[in-house]
C-alpha cells in the first residue's frame, strides 16, 4: 500500500520502473525522467492499481479458505506478471532488471506459493 501512496506523491519510482527505450544502464536520474514514458496520470493509475491489488490481497488473507478470494488474489499476480512481461519484452518501456525485478519477484513468488499451498488453505 505504501507504493500506491508513493505513486500519488512522486514520479521517481514509476520512472525508475518504466525508464523508456532510450534509457541505458549508465543513465542519470535526469536522463530517465526525460526518456520515461510515465506521466503523472500513468503514475496515479499505477498507484490506484497497486491499492486495488492490496485491498484484494488483504481481503483474501482474511478469507483464505474461500476459493473465490484465494483465486482472486492469484489472478492479481497473473495480471501483474503479464503486465510487466509485456512492458519489458513487447513494449520495451522497461528492462527486465533493476526496479522491474521487485514487482515481478513479488508476483512470481506469490503465485508459486499460492499454487503450492492451494489445497492446504482452500477447503
Amino acid at each position: 500500500m505504501g507504493n500506491a501512496i508513493q505513486c500519488y506523491n512522486t514520479m521517481s519510482y514509476t520512472r525508475r520502473v518504466y525508464p523508456g527505450q532510450a534509457a541505458s544502464k549508465g543513465s542519470k536520474p535526469t536522463d530517465v525522467a526525460l526518456s520515461s514514458p510515465a506521466t503523472p496520470l500513468s503514475s496515479r493509475t499505477f498507484g490506484t492499481w497497486t491499492a486495488a491489488v492490496g485491498i484484494v490481497r488483504i481481503f483474501a488473507a482474511y478469507h483464505i479458505n474461500e476459493p473465490a478470494w484465494y483465486q482472486m488474489q492469484m489472478l492479481t499476480n497473473v495480471v501483474g506478471l503479464v503486465h510487466f512481461g509485456l512492458e519489458a519484452f513487447v513494449y520495451k518501456t522497461c528492462s527486465p532488471s533493476g526496479p522491474w525485478l521487485a514487482p515481478v519477484s513479488v508476483a512470481l513468488i506469490g503465485e508459486i506459493w499460492s499454487i503450492a499451498q492451494y489445497n492446504f488453505y482452500v477447503r
